[in-house]
């Protein structure tokens, strides 16, 4: 029970954070620019692990 408690909890903390940053224009853009730095460095990983993999492969 304790699992379900905590998980309720956690949700409103992520709730009410949210709403936080919806009402605060700047913490918004703060958000959306870590999302897209986020997203790039996640892209990068990706590309490199696929090249990687391709060299393994074919040698």
């Amino acid at each position: 029970m304790t699992n379900s408690s905590d998980n309720r909890n956690s949700q409103q903390a992520v709730s009410s954070l949210a709403a936080k940053v919806m009402r605060d224009r700047k913490l918004l853009l703060m958000l959306s620019d870590r999302v897209y730095e986020l997203m790039l460095e996640d892209l990068r990983l990706h590309k490199e692990r696929s090249t990687n993999y391709g060299r393994r492969l074919y040698k």
